[in-house]
């Protein structure tokens, strides 16, 4: 036989010799078998921590390239790319930002038992910052679950929405993946969140279940911690003011240079606001060679004005 007739070999048999590719009825035993042990023991770990009540239980697996799998998710969910020491070096944790917005709003009071379904959008950088509080539980859960010797944390990019995956670099081989899919209820919401993991990882696997520990049921503070970032976060500020009223037809007839007065013919009131909330009532006036305002007073306390920021953040 030469060079010139011999035959590539098939890429899938390929990756079943070199271990890159397992039996559906392996690989969904394990994934099975993990599904298990996040249905157990996530739901508590997040109540210790978050004082919310989540349930989980497995759903179902699916295998196929890894790309695939993640582009078969919906726009809207957030990501999590990790790797665990002596186990994995590419696995992804994928939840949805609904289920994140909904957490944060019973963060901030809001009744499981009487939230609507959020709006399916990108996951605000408010949002982002306090995904850890679901994904680093998934990823401890998981760490505690496989046989990684050495007990090393598993190491986990920030969160991000999907429309903001970054770039493979140029020599990246899709690996084949198993997509773990777990149910989430939570109140009056379902959902789901996935993990996907490489056939070469999964067939090395040896499920077990980690050890009930006992963990304080005292929240940390989450309020307070999403008030901060919304004091350190940017918001845009604008300013209005009213004019005196002009019948239609004028309006309809104004052209460049002319001129409207403002209604006020002492001082002239501005009604100042961010994202679309309005806080203070100001005076117009001018400082060297820049127009400004004086605040007067306020609308509304500081508490509400920080919630309504935050769920437009």
């Amino acid at each position: 036989m030469t060079a010139r007739n011999t035959l590539p070999m098939d890429p899938k048999l390929l990756a079943i010799m070199t271990g890159e590719l397992g039996n559906n009825s392996r690989i969904g035993k394990t994934c099975a078998d993990l599904g298990a042990v996040f249905s157990t023991f996530l739901p508590d770990l997040i109540e210790s921590e978050a004082a919310l009540k989540f349930t989980f239980a497995y759903d179902y697996c699916e295998t196929g390239l890894k790309d695939d799998l993640l582009g078969h998710l919906d726009d809207y969910m957030v990501f999590v790319d990790g790797s665990l020491k002596n186990w994995c070096s590419d696995f992804t944790i994928a939840c949805p930002s609904q289920i994140i917005s909904a957490m944060v709003e019973c963060l901030l009071g809001g009744d499981p038992e009487r939230l609507v379904e959020p709006v399916a959008r990108p996951a605000s950088s408010i949002e982002l910052e306090m995904a850890p509080m679901i994904t680093d539980k998934i990823a401890s859960v998981l760490k505690s679950a496989v046989n990684a010797p050495g007990n090393y944390e598993p190491i986990l990019t920030k969160p991000y929405n999907a429309k903001d995956k970054p770039k493979h670099p140029e020599d990246y081989v899709d690996p084949f993946a198993a997509m773990v899919r777990i149910r989430i209820e939570f109140g009056t919401l379902t959902s789901h969140f996935c993990i996907i993991i490489p056939h070469r990882t999964l067939l090395k696997t040896d499920v077990k279940a980690p050890k009930a520990t006992t963990t304080s049921k005292a929240p940390p503070g989450w309020a307070e911690m999403i008030q901060e970032q919304v004091r350190r976060s940017d918001v845009k500020v604008e300013a209005r003011i009213r004019l005196t009223p002009l019948k239609l037809g004028a309006i309809s007839r104004l052209r460049p240079g002319d001129v409207i007065p403002f209604l006020e013919k002492t001082d002239v009131t501005v009604q100042v606001s961010a994202n679309g909330r309005d806080l203070y009532d100001c005076e117009f006036g001018r400082s060297g060679e820049r127009y400004t305002v004086r605040v007067k007073d306020t609308v509304g306390g500081e508490n509400d004005l920080l919630n309504d920021l935050m769920a437009k953040a």
